[in-house]
């Protein structure tokens, strides 16, 4: 599942709002989710340390959600009918009637994925933003604080493009894409890259990739952009 995928999924099978991504939160029935990104495992609300794993360069979600949900994401983890609905509820890509069927397809799931996303909700509210270099077109999830929406993506002013760093794993955006800090004429603002995949600019509509043009690191790097000059929108 792609990331841009699980930014559009706001599914609503519970009472509450569903966090938007959840990365490899939820991998296969009967295996442990592996998500928190500090040197030991940590155990959730329920305080069952060592069931969820610890891995390098977490996404923000994920390391939220291994640190702070572990006990929910385990059970989700070990319940096959939850699995099932995690993954046909993703697939909907946020249809409620898509969702709907989902659930009648995987009824004992609901409760079960309702205290995982009840707990994320509450707990790790970087599952439902956007971070740098992300979309914050309509029907994205809002940039987090201290961010702002260029129109195109979540940005802020920078100096280096070690100041860019977005909530994906090790440090990208949820496009998989790093960020740069680039020169623009309104100052220096963070933006998405499109060195992995140019279609990835597809997602900001106005923008095209510009290949091989220099940050403010002085470092070659291709990015997302509308104007080889323009500057973020207000």
């Amino acid at each position: 599942m792609t990331a841009l995928l699980l930014l559009a999924v706001a599914g609503a099978c519970s009472t509450s709002s569903r966090p938007s991504e959840l990365s490899g939160c939820v991998p296969g029935d009967g295996a442990p989710c592996g998500v928190s990104s500090g040197g030991g495992s940590s155990g959730g609300s329920g305080g069952d340390g060592g069931a969820c794993a610890s891995y390098a360069d977490a996404s923000a979600c994920d390391a939220c959600a291994g640190a702070s949900c572990c006990t929910e994401l385990t059970a989700c983890s070990n319940s096959t009918p939850c699995t099932d609905l995690y993954n046909c509820e993703t697939a909907c890509a946020g249809s409620p009637a898509c969702n709907s069927a989902c659930q009648n397809q995987s009824p004992t799931g609901l409760s079960t994925l309702n205290l995982l996303f009840d707990c994320l909700s509450s707990r790790c509210p970087v599952c439902a933003q956007s971070g740098v270099g992300d979309p914050c077109s309509p029907g994205y999830p809002p940039c987090e604080s201290g961010l702002t929406c260029n129109g195109d993506w979540c940005t802020k002013t920078c100096v280096h493009s070690t100041d860019c760093a977005g909530i994906g794993t090790a440090g990208t955006n949820l496009l998989g894409e790093a960020n740069s800090c680039m020169i623009l004429s309104g100052g220096y603002f963070c933006s998405p890259g499109c060195e992995g995949s140019a279609t990835h600019c597809a997602y900001f509509p106005s923008t095209y990739c510009q290949m091989s043009t220099t940050s403010a690191d002085n470092q070659t790097v291709s990015v997302c952009a509308t104007l080889p000059d323009a500057g973020p929108k207000d």
